[in-house]
């Protein structure tokens, strides 16, 4: 069952207006998963300025991280001050969930969620939440009211005259108080049928990379032909995954800025650039077999057609076929001796790292964790 299958419009307090001052910054940031040590640090890269910059959290506040009781106090500390507006995000509602059959299976296989928690700070076991979730629900939503009526309250759309902010899309065809209030927060793959927009439009949800068939880059995506600015650094969805931070200006996108908390390693000995031929993302894995070679195999991407050389150990056999186990680029990045490099993962004799906002691949005997 769809967990958003219900329909129902927009409600008065889904829609929020502001008013962003002439020459102000305006830095956005979604997709934050629970990581509050991640967004302080990303907010300090930004310079972010209280009363004087306006910030604006596009949704998923929570979920999949582990600081999700510590990052809605500080969520709910920055609402307070001037110019700061935080949008609901799909994994952020709570009183949505309670009135939902699928509860108790989504609460099951998310073990990193508010719910959580707050269930171990009240001393409620998981067999005890489970066996009641709707009453857990509600029970916690009294144990915690403010948080509670703050999530319950955040509005789904953000609108001004320079912009447009929503966590998911939004249809370019109608205005924001005739949106469609569940897929303004959970549509998947956006861009691939939006509109153009009378002003520019920031989402998260969907991160960024999926859009480039060919180049994977975690930063921002900005379709300018279409008023479109994509945001989501996959942070805790994508190996090497990123925070993302926008600035914006009267209107304008001025740049990206990033964090991640990936271990660091030193690269050994040089590596020219090879540049990248395919960029594949969930759900596109399937993939054929053409010849397996030591730690390779060559494969053909069913979606596009496109053949490569993979990692082995990245290629399975599942019931339905053969398939990658994970997304894939195969960008390997020029390197330095000495160079600093985060390091993703390792699969075999390979190692995916990360220089700057791309992610690439390289000889796991050719790096030293640090």
């Amino acid at each position: 069952m769809d967990p958003w299958s219900k329909r129902y419009p927009m409600a008065p307090g889904m829609l929020r207006k502001a008013e962003f001052k002439p020459g102000q910054r305006v830095l956005a940031i979604s997709d934050i998963h629970a990581c509050k040590a991640l967004l302080e640090r990303l907010l300090k890269k930004l310079d972010y300025r209280p009363g004087t910059d306006a910030l604006v959290l596009a949704g998923d506040l929570l979920t999949k991280g582990e600081e999700n009781m510590a990052m809605l106090d500080l969520a709910m500390e920055l609402a307070a001050l001037p110019d700061v507006y935080i949008l609901l995000g799909n994994c952020d509602g709570m009183n949505d969930e309670a009135e939902a059959p699928w509860l108790p299976v989504f609460l099951d296989r998310q073990p990193r969620q508010l719910f959580w928690e707050q269930c171990a700070a009240q001393g409620i076991g998981r067999s005890e939440a489970l066996a009641d979730a709707h009453g857990t629900i509600q029970a916690l939503c009294r144990a915690y009211p403010e948080q509670a009526a703050f999530l319950t309250g955040l509005p789904r759309i953000l609108a001004s005259e320079q912009y447009y902010f929503a966590h998911a899309a939004m249809d370019a065809a109608k205005p924001p108080q005739e949106q469609d209030p569940v897929d303004v927060i959970t549509r998947r793959g956006f861009l691939q049928t939006a509109g153009r927009f009378d002003r520019l439009l920031i989402v998260g949800h969907y991160p960024a990379c999926n859009y480039d068939l060919t180049e994977c880059r975690l930063s921002s995506y900005y379709d300018k032909a279409r008023n479109i600015l994509c945001i989501d650094g996959g942070n805790r969805v994508k190996t090497g995954g990123q925070l993302n931070g926008v600035v914006l200006q009267d209107g304008r996108y001025l740049g990206c800025e990033w964090v991640d908390d990936l271990p660091a390693a030193r690269v050994l000995r040089p590596q020219a650039e090879k540049p990248a031929t395919v960029n594949i993302n969930w759900p596109s894995y399937g993939v054929q077999p053409l010849q397996w070679q030591g730690e390779l195999c060559r494969c053909r991407h069913e979606t596009t057609g496109r053949e490569f050389w993979a990692p082995a150990q990245l290629v399975e056999q599942t019931e339905s076929g053969w398939k990658l186990a994970d997304d894939y680029t195969d960008y390997r990045p020029p390197l330095q001796t000495g160079q600093q490099v985060g390091l993703a993962a390792r699969a075999g004799d390979w190692a995916l790292i990360k220089t700057g906002d791309r992610p690439g691949w390289v000889p796991a005997s050719w790096l030293q964790q640090e």
